[in-house]
């Protein structure tokens, strides 16, 4: 959990990291580096595997390949997506998580593409070309997959401690994730105005 937070703060200080490794390069790691130093993409990427704890390998692969589609649209359609939408979509999936719902599998879906929206279009890749989207669809696939993979093998742990332990963190980590969505949201809404 600490590591987590020390990697959320690195990146919402460190996102001259997306252009400082790699310039004006096209390569498909640009996009990575835009969605692993937006506060918001991670979050997204964080709440959608907190809402989906635990679920089956199956419909872990088709939720990360919803939210990669998403957020591959949402940086290719991001001049017409309103900045709000990121940050209400990711209050949304930590609202969820923090009511410790399981949600059905159709709005588990639903979900997914939310995630894959909010990430997408919080990285903030400004006029992409088509390594950039490239990138950001197999860094969402990846991280979505491997996230949902870790919450399967820890719900799976036989461990009693831990097992009593997990619906705690999971609501936990969602009040932070809907948290930090809230405060960013603000930022958005009244920073215009300032």
């Amino acid at each position: 959990m600490t590591a987590l937070l020390a990697v959320m703060s690195l990146s919402s200080s460190a996102s001259a990291w997306a252009h400082g490794n790699f310039g004006a390069d096209t390569s498909i790691w640009t996009a990575s580096a835009h969605l692993f130093t937006s506060p918001l993409s991670l979050a997204a990427l964080i709440g959608l595997a907190l809402v989906l704890f635990g679920i089956r390998e199956p419909l872990s692969v088709l939720a990360a390949g919803l939210a990669a589609a998403a957020a591959v649209l949402a940086v290719f359609f991001s001049g017409q997506i309103p900045a709000i939408v990121a940050p209400a979509a990711v209050v949304v999936i930590g609202l969820v998580a923090v009511a410790g719902w399981r949600p059905p599998v159709a709005f588990s879906m639903l979900l997914a593409l939310l995630a894959g929206l909010a990430a997408g279009s919080a990285a903030d890749l400004e006029q992409p070309r088509w390594q950039e989207m490239t990138g950001m669809g197999m860094t969402v696939m990846v991280c979505t997959f491997w996230l949902l993979a870790l919450s399967q093998n820890l719900s799976l742990n036989p461990g009693v401690r831990l097992q009593a332990l997990l619906p705690i963190a999971r609501r936990i980590l969602g009040s932070w994730v809907a948290a930090m969505a809230l405060l960013l949201g603000a930022l958005v809404l009244f920073g215009k105005h300032a």
